[in-house]
C-alpha cells in the first residue's frame, strides 16, 4: 500500500492505514451501496481494489506476502471499512480471520508458500466451511465425512452458510475423520480448492442483511482431497477451527465497533438538522440521553477491542509457544467483545434509527440498511448463548483472572 510508509512508527502507520481505508470507503465503497444492497451482488469491483490496496493481507507478516500489522492493524482496517458497509468488511473478515489466520498458525512451510502467500497478496480469496444443517452451535457435531484413502482423503457432506463460499478460491473445511470421537481427536481440517472433483457450490441463500456478501451451500461427493492439504494434525481439526473462530470474534467486536460509529454519526447528523418544536432535536434531553448511551458504548468497547488485539499480537503466531493463561484469556476476552459489541451494536443502530423517525424505516437509507445488517452478529461466528458459556466455564474453571 503505497500510502503506508514502512519507515513509520506503528502509531504514524495505523494512522496513515486508516485515513486510507476511510478515504476508500468514502468515496469507492459508499456510491455502490444502493445499487449492491438492492440487487444483492458480491462487489467485485471494490473487492479488487481492497485487495490492491493490500486490505487482505494486513495481519500477515511481509515474509509471507502481507503488511505485517497484525491483529491491531487487521482491526483498524474492519473498524473503518463498517463505518461505511458492513458486507466488505464481512467479506475480508471470513477471507482473514477465519481463512488464513489458521493457515499462518498451523500451516506448514509448503502449506504458507502454496496458500498463504497469494492469499496475503489478494490474489486467491478464502472461505470457512464448519456449519452443517445438524451442527451449528454444536459445533463437534458434525457429520461430513473425512475417509483415508491412498494418497487422499474423500470428503462427502455438506456445509450451509459459508461466507465468500460461491466466490472463495480455497475452502478451509472441517470433517470427521471419526465421528465416534467428535472434537475429542474426530475433526480434521482440509484446504480444499476450487475445481476439485466433487466439490460443488449449491444454493445461495437470500438474507435479512450482508447482500453484499454470498452465504453458499457447499456439497462434498467423493471430494479427493490431498493428504498434503490437511492444515494441522489429523484429528486436531477442532482446535483449527477455535483458533480460527478466537480471531473471528475480535474482528467482528471491531466490525461491531465500526457499525456503532457509522449510525452514531448518521444519528448526531440527523438531530442537528431535524427541527421540531421550533429547535434542533438535538437540544431535547431524550434525543442527548440516547446519543450519551452511543458515546458511552463507543468508548468502551474500543478498549477492549485494542486491548485484546495488542494481546493476540504479543502471543506470536507459534501456537506452541502459547501459555495456557494466554490461550484461556484469548478465547475468554473474544467471547466478551463478540457478545458485547454485537448486541451493543444493535441496541445503538436501533436508537439511531428511532432519532431518524419515520425515515430511518425507509428502504435505501444508511440506517435502515445498517440495521439489517447488524443483526447477524449475535448469531454468526457463535451464538451470543455460545459466548455466554464460553465466559461462564472459564470463570468456573479459572475465576476471574483479569
Amino acid at each position: 500500500m503505497a500510502s503506508v510508509e514502512p519507515t513509520l512508527d506503528r502509531e504514524a502507520t495505523l494512522a496513515a492505514l486508516r485515513s486510507t481505508v476511510a478515504r476508500f470507503a468514502s468515496e469507492e465503497v459508499a456510491p455502490i451501496l444502493s445499487e449492491m444492497d438492492e440487487r444483492e451482488v458480491f462487489p467485485e469491483a471494490t473487492v479488487r481494489r481492497m485487495k490492491e490496496l493490500g486490505f487482505f493481507g494486513l495481519p500477515i507478516p511481509e515474509e509471507y506476502g502481507g503488511l505485517g500489522l497484525g491483529k491491531t492493524g487487521y482491526c483498524a482496517v474492519v473498524e473503518e471499512l463498517s463505518k461505511v458497509d458492513a458486507s466488505h468488511a464481512a467479506i475480508l473478515g471470513a477471507h482473514t480471520s477465519l481463512g488464513m489466520t489458521p493457515l499462518y498458525y498451523f500451516g506448514t512451510e509448503e502449506q504458507k508458500q502454496r496458500f498463504l502467500v497469494p492469499a496475503a497478496r489478494g490474489e486467491r480469496l478464502m472461505a470457512f466451511s464448519l456449519t452443517e444443517p445438524g451442527s451449528g452451535s454444536d459445533s463437534g457435531a458434525l457429520v461430513t465425512s473425512a475417509r483415508a484413502e491412498g494418497d487422499c482423503y474423500l470428503l462427502n457432506g455438506e456445509k450451509i452458510y459459508v461466507t465468500n463460499g460461491a466466490e472463495a478460491n480455497v475452502v478451509l473445511v472441517l470433517a470427521a475423520n471419526d465421528v465416534k470421537l467428535g472434537p475429542r481427536g474426530g475433526i480434521t481440517a482440509f484446504l480444499v480448492e476450487k475445481g476439485t472433483r466433487g466439490f460443488t457450490v449449491g444454493r445461495l441463500e437470500k438474507k435479512m442483511g450482508l447482500h453484499g456478501t454470498s452465504t453458499a451451500q457447499l456439497l462434498f461427493q467423493d471430494c479427493a482431497v490431498p493428504k498434503e492439504n490437511v492444515l494441522g494434525e489429523v484429528g486436531r481439526g477442532f482446535v483449527v477451527a477455535m483458533t480460527a473462530l478466537d480471531v473471528g470474534r475480535l474482528s467482528l467486536g471491531a466490525g461491531s465497533l465500526g457499525g456503532m460509529q457509522g449510525a452514531m454519526r448518521e444519528a448526531l447528523t440527523y438531530a442537528k438538522n431535524r427541527l421540531q418544536f421550533d429547535l434542533p432535536i438535538v437540544e431535547h434531553q431524550a434525543i442527548q440521553f440516547k446519543l450519551a448511551d452511543m458515546a458511552m458504548h463507543v468508548h468502551a468497547l474500543k478498549t477492549m477491542v485494542y486491548a485484546a488485539a495488542e494481546h493476540q499480537d504479543r502471543m506470536g503466531p507459534s501456537v506452541k509457544g502459547w501459555t495456557r493463561e494466554d490461550r484461556a484469556k484469548k478465547t475468554r476476552d473474544s467471547a466478551i467483545i463478540k457478545c458485547l459489541a454485537s448486541e451493543w451494536a444493535t441496541r445503538t443502530i436501533h436508537d439511531a434509527l428511532q432519532i431518524h423517525g419515520g425515515l430511518g424505516y425507509i428502504r435505501g437509507t444508511p440506517i435502515e440498511r445498517a440495521y439489517r445488517d447488524a443483526r447477524i452478529s449475535e448469531i454468526f461466528e457463535g451464538t451470543n448463548e455460545i459466548q455466554r458459556l464460553v465466559v461462564a466455564r472459564d470463570l468456573i474453571t479459572r475465576g476471574w483472572v483479569d
